[in-house]
């Protein structure tokens, strides 16, 4: 038994029954594409990139608390028409790109029987992501920021244990932002920090890979 899989046998002692993913950080390297969406947006209104301080905070918000951060009102409400013209999903969905390890651990969780859920700040562009990617059986429920209130709140953890019908702690949420941490502490679900050893987390990891083969060795993984 590995160091992480040791760590996650004394997180998880009942076994794993389920796992959350965030999705832009986590499932997904979305950044770079976001923020060069947002860029174009601003450009039409002649203004800068977006700064750097704020690329945090549009990369695990909302597009509408992105986009009202980013623009005033009136610009705001010129938008859609631009939106027309700039499509998100032709112009940066290509652009997205699977984190390595992902697809195969996930496929072996499905294969034992773990449930797997997403509750990200995306909206119902999120069915195009799994789609992309060929994930969209694999995820039930899929928490979107327009079905439950946005992360911070816990409500998508919430519904998403009772869908389950699995307590918190045979479920990990896998996150790489402040808003995951706090989604996951609402609803006393044990978090995987991805790559932010900021985090206050019960397990870091940087790599699914590393993760994958810890999983493989922990007792109680899904009902097979």
């Amino acid at each position: 038994m590995n160091e992480l899989t040791s760590l996650l046998s004394r997180v998880f002692p009942n076994g794993l029954g389920g796992i959350i993913f965030d999705c832009d950080g986590v499932l997904v390297d979305s950044c770079a594409a976001n923020v060069g969406y947002y860029n174009l947006l601003l450009a039409e209104f002649g203004m800068p990139p977006v700064a750097d301080e704020l690329v945090e905070y549009v990369q695990m918000s909302t597009a509408e608390q992105a986009l009202r951060c980013l623009f005033s009102p009136e610009q705001y409400a010129q938008l859609p028409a631009i939106a027309k013209r700039i499509p998100y999903k032709t112009v940066t969905l290509p652009l997205l790109k699977l984190e390595p390890g992902l697809k195969e651990m996930l496929f072996w969780l499905h294969e034992r029987g773990v449930r797997l859920g997403v509750h990200t700040n995306r909206g119902n562009g999120m069915w195009d992501v799994l789609e992309k990617f060929g994930l969209e059986s694999l995820f039930s429920p899929v928490m979107t920021a327009e079905v439950v209130e946005p992360k911070p709140s816990p409500e998508g953890v919430l519904r998403t244990l009772d869908d389950w019908k699995l307590p918190p702690e045979r479920v990990a949420f896998v996150g790489d932002s402040a808003t995951d941490a706090a989604a996951a502490a609402g609803g006393n679900v044990p978090l995987i920090a991805y790559r932010n050893a900021a985090l206050p987390a019960a397990v870091h990891v940087d790599a699914f890979p590393a993760l994958h083969r810890a999983l493989e060795m922990l007792p109680g993984v899904g009902t097979v």
